[in-house]
């Protein structure tokens, strides 16, 4: 391993004598390290590694502190090359992370001798022995740092396997008892789901206490020796290295721009769900615990820098991934059924960017980009809604006065739409903020005084949006009713479309938050208007005929007049019968309220009418031929109306 060039002077040596006790407890065992070194190092044996490494703190001291160093090294700094290359060579066959104790002394021990060495060099000093000293000490610390680089390493790649095997079994676990985890409700899913997300995130991704304490003291000791570079490349790339095994767990393999383009919406839509759910498990899981893990590692305020670059590093390799997939998807042809996929991104994209607040702030820019970009093609796709909705200029109209195909698509594509309605309400304030910004528009201040009983409407982008289609909607609908040459079918038409849009409104509480109550006023207020305007065209000429004038000539009734009157009323009803009982009204309670409506006009006029005037007809043939309904005969045939299946009159009497 070659050690980088950059060489950090410790800032502190405060910290040089923190483990004397645990030393002097462990005399013994450090006096057996020492009676192991070579003969002609013999004289390192009378001196304790404590005493070596209290003489090394003076020495340290002493190079910190004077300008001139004396040229001489003390017996027991000599040995301390030697000693130290004894531990490293029992930490080679025992290992880090096994006892505590030994672990202490020996990045004690690597500590002292890079201070020393560092400052040797700083210094540049003449002098045969002290040169002698610095040779041997920096290759017992080159020595010692490629092993606790190679100790890292170990317990990075060992923390992960053992999490690998977790999971491999906590799977097994999971998978026996799914008939238990679909019976649970959204609710205790979600909870659990966090549950598991938390204990995650506080175990470091399964690293344990002791491999945690471990790691922070060898990316400590390495960073002192001057080694940061390494001592980062290799926690890069074993962290890299998890995220790429999570993320072919997961099957997300990525898919270039060319693939995208090329395969079909439905398998496309597949892969924007998997997508989804690695982000949010980055956004949730994976990044939060990897900035805990790197903060756990490299905790003092002296690397923060470090901190802030291995994470950067480590999130934006999979960011850069994830938004090159967005990207790619954007460019794919806009269509409507594509609104909620689009949506779905935006929010996970921004969900993500919490999740990197402590990265480099290019990436969070990069982040914003591509999401402003999903918002742009959002509000696109909204604008062919519009878009067809104009267009929608058919010249046939809708059998029976049923409700238009148009009003479904669009309540039905709303009422979805309005489950975005935060998110749209962002997207649209961003582009019209990006409208003002690039072209003042006038109509904007006029249409807002039009509505300032509507709160809603000053202050939600979205809702405006909304209103516009509702307008658009309403303006294609009164053109489609039109095309009824009957008026009274006409009305029927606006009320079965109006009284579906209307329940569409009220049975969401999204979509009534967002017009207003004035708005569903006038919606109420417009239906009752057709309502009227159908019983004027359809039983105002009915009505005329039971009218008292005209029948009494000479203050005598005309029986002539009478019979006219009766054949009149008789050949109108016949032909409402017929026509209306093919009409649909599909609203079960709109159709009660125009039959009860209809009943309470027709009935009391035509049963005065009948009890009046019945007498004045000769009874047998000629009444039966001239009174075809009797009163209670009215009721019966008025709830046929606006079933959409045709009655005939003769089978049913």
């Amino acid at each position: 391993m070659e050690k980088s060039g950059n060489h950090h002077h410790a800032n502190e040596s405060s910290e040089n004598h923190d483990h004397k006790s645990e030393d002097h407890e462990n005399k013994q065992h450090s006096d057996e390290l020492h009676s192991s070194t070579p003969e002609s190092q013999s004289e390192s044996s009378e001196h304790s590694l404590v005493e070596v490494m209290e003489a090394v703190d003076d020495f340290i001291q002493t190079l910190s502190s004077e300008k001139d160093p004396l040229g001489e090294i003390s017996p027991a700094v000599e040995s301390f090359p030697e000693a130290v290359d004894s531990l490293v060579s029992k930490m080679e066959s025992s290992g880090l992370g096994r006892d505590e104790t030994e672990d202490s002394v020996f990045i004690d021990a690597v500590n002292r001798i890079s201070k020393s060495v560092m400052r040797l060099r700083e210094l540049k000093l003449d002098s045969t022995p002290v040169s002698s000293w610095l040779n041997r000490a920096s290759s017992v610390q080159h020595r010692a740092v490629s092993l606790l680089d190679e100790e890292f390493r170990h317990l990075l790649d060992r923390s992960r396997e053992e999490e690998k095997k977790k999971n491999n079994n906590n799977n097994h676990h999971d998978g026996s008892n799914s008939d238990h985890n679909n019976s649970s409700t959204n609710d205790s899913d979600r909870c659990v789901l966090q549950d598991h997300e938390e204990a995650e995130e506080e175990s470091f991704h399964d690293f344990s206490p002791e491999s945690i304490s471990t790691l922070k003291k060898i990316a400590g000791a390495m960073i002192s020796a001057g080694y940061e570079a390494e001592c980062c490349m290799s926690y890069e790339m074993s962290r890299r290295h998890a995220f790429k095994e999570e993320l072919t767990e997961v099957g997300f393999e990525g898919i270039n721009v060319e693939d995208v383009q090329r395969i079909g919406w439905e398998s496309l839509e597949g892969e924007i769900a998997s997508w989804i759910s690695i982000v949010r498990r980055c956004s949730t899981v994976l990044f939060p615990g990897e900035l805990s893990l790197c903060n756990a590692v490299f905790p003092d305020q002296d690397h923060s820098s470090v901190r802030k670059r291995l994470f950067t590093g480590l999130v934006s390799a999979v960011t850069i991934r994830f938004l090159d997939f967005s990207g790619a998807v954007v460019l794919t042809k806009r269509s409507s059924e594509k609104l909620f996929k689009f949506l779905d991104m935006y929010e996970t994209l921004r969900d993500l960017i919490p999740a990197v607040e402590q990265s480099d702030s290019d990436l969070i820019q990069e982040i914003k980009l591509a999401q402003t970009r999903l918002g742009e093609a959002a509000v696109t796709i909204f604008g062919e809604l519009e878009k067809s909705i104009k267009s929608d200029n058919g010249r046939t109209p809708v059998p029976s006065g049923a409700v238009h195909p148009l009003t479904r698509y669009t309540m039905n594509y709303l009422k979805y739409a309005c489950e975005y309605k935060e998110t749209l309400d962002q997207v649209f304030q961003h582009y019209e903020a990006n409208q003002t910004d690039n072209k003042p528009e006038p109509e904007t201040k006029p249409r807002q005084q039009q509505r300032e009983d509507d709160e809603e409407y000053k202050v939600s982008a979205f809702a405006r949006q909304m209103i516009r289609v509702m307008e658009l909607l309403d303006a294609n609908l009164e053109i489609k009713s039109r095309l009824y040459r009957d008026p009274s079918l006409r009305f029927i038409f606006l009320m079965n479309n109006g009284r579906y849009i209307l329940q569409k409104i009220k049975g969401s509480i999204e979509i009534r938050d967002l017009m207003g109550q004035s708005w569903t006023r006038k919606r109420s207020t417009e239906l009752r208007q057709y309502h009227k305007s159908y019983q004027r065209e359809t039983w105002g000429k009915v009505l005329q005929c039971m009218n008292q004038e005209g029948l009494q000539v000479n203050g005598k009734v005309s029986k002539p007049v009478l019979k006219e009157r009766f054949k009149i009323f008789n050949a109108m009803f016949d032909e409402i019968h017929k026509t209306q009982s093919t009409w649909i009204v599909s609203d079960e309670q709109m159709q009660s309220e125009l039959r009860v409506s209809i009943s309470s006009l027709v009935i009391p006029a035509y049963r005065s009418f009948f009890g009046r005037y019945k007498q004045h007809l000769d009874s047998g043939k000629q009444t039966d031929k001239y009174v075809k309904y009797q009163p209670e005969d009215i009721e019966s045939f008025i709830d046929d109306l606006f079933d959409g299946n045709p009655t005939s009159m003769a089978r049913k009497r």
